[in-house]
């Protein structure tokens, strides 16, 4: 998982930085550090971000559910 991705999947979910940032517990900055610098290396946030991006991509995949439209 890269800055690229992380921001690929935020745009395929239609979301804002700060709407993006709300499903970690996190602010817009973070997000925004994410998207620019790359994503956390360890611990809960990156194991949520993992699991996020996976089905936001996979349902963008799949032409269903979040990320289909």
């Amino acid at each position: 998982m890269d800055a690229q991705l992380i921001r690929k999947a935020r745009e395929v979910a239609g979301e804002s930085q700060a709407a993006f940032g709300a499903r970690f517990g996190v602010d817009q900055s973070t997000v925004h550090r994410w998207e620019t610098n790359g994503p956390p290396v360890r611990g809960p946030a990156k194991m949520a971000l993992v699991r996020e991006i996976d089905v936001i991509m996979a349902n963008h995949a799949a032409g269903t559910g979040e990320g289909s439209s």
